[in-house]
């Protein structure tokens, strides 16, 4: 279970480096902990990297209406830049701007986010947004930011986002969480059919079954375990 932990730190530090997986093949043999504290370590490296402007930024938009910024958010910043603005801006004030984006940009600028860093923000959003947000990340196969997301925005709002969600694409999701106790939550929301088919995903013995069940609690893998 081990080197699967490590593959997926990988493709998490990977995303974080906005490189090729391939580039890091030579941490395969890192231990996970160890490419966890570097994820932490490149994430701040490169948020510090630009912080000076990006916080110059946010205080021009503080003295523009969120409409005109929304705009400008849109046309001349892109999902990346916007990312690194919102994370230092007040919460207040990135909710408000928040509401005047486009979901689909909302959902684009999400990619680039890092949920430790927003998720004061989050807690101000209509949940009817994070949701269509979530759907439309869970739709264009985001499913790493999905699973960032998750432990920020909760349980309920998870489970309403992953309505309809395919059996498969929830172990994905849940192969990729961060915060893993919210895990037996989720499942619980589930209604059975769903999680038969994680079930079916996990009867093989491997790794990736390994990984799921380890982090379940003994009610949620009985309930797995009578479904398969």
């Amino acid at each position: 279970m081990t080197a699967l932990t490590s593959a997926l730190e990988i493709t998490k530090l990977a995303h974080e480096m906005h490189v090729d997986e391939a580039e890091l093949a030579f941490l395969a043999t890192t231990s996970p902990d160890d490419l966890r504290d570097l994820r932490g370590v490149v994430s701040h490296a490169m948020f510090s990297r630009h912080e000076s402007r990006v916080k110059g930024l946010a205080a021009v938009s503080k003295k523009l209406p969120a409409a005109v910024t929304a705009k400008i958010t849109e046309i001349a910043m892109g999902p990346m830049l916007s990312a690194r603005v919102a994370a230092v801006m007040d919460p207040t004030d990135a909710a408000k701007l928040a509401g005047h984006l486009k979901p689909a940009f909302l959902a684009d600028l999400s990619v680039h986010l890092d949920p430790s860093r927003v998720g004061a923000i989050i807690a101000k959003l209509d949940r009817s947004l994070l949701v269509d947000v979530g759907r439309r990340l869970l739709a264009d196969g985001h499913v790493l930011t999905l699973a960032r997301f998750t432990g920020v925005v909760g349980p309920e709002t998870s489970l309403q986002v992953m309505d309809g969600a395919s059996g498969a694409e929830i172990l994905q999701v849940a192969l990729f969480l961060d915060d893993t106790s919210v895990l037996d939550p989720i499942l619980a929301g589930l209604p059975d059919e769903t999680v038969s088919e994680i079930a079916a995903a996990t009867a093989d013995p491997g790794e990736a079954a390994e990984a799921l069940l380890a982090t379940l609690s003994e009610d949620s893998r009985a309930r797995i375990a009578s479904l398969a």
